[in-house]
């Protein structure tokens, strides 16, 4: 079977949309991709994962977000402890 131009056309936009989504995110971010940790990599990969779904579940916007986190330090563990509120 071959592929249409607009099938191949839709697989490479879902490859970059993943990177666009996930990859970048925890490049400008979290700034994975500046960490030189090699042992325990993985573990902090998924807790990379974590992190970012708890930011996005409560904004869609991570630079707000964070923004927010670095002028009021106690809204990151408010995030993470609703209990605080």
């Amino acid at each position: 079977m071959l592929l249409t131009a607009r099938q191949a056309e839709d697989i490479w936009r879902g490859h970059w949309g993943i990177e666009n989504r996930s990859h970048h995110a925890r490049d400008t971010v979290l700034h994975e991709d500046r960490c030189r940790m090699r042992r325990g990599a993985q573990g902090r990969a998924a807790l990379n994962g974590v992190v970012l779904g708890i930011l996005l579940n409560h904004s869609r916007s991570l630079t707000a977000v964070v923004r927010q986190i670095r002028v009021k330090p106690i809204f990151g563990l408010r995030l993470l402890l609703p209990e605080l509120g």
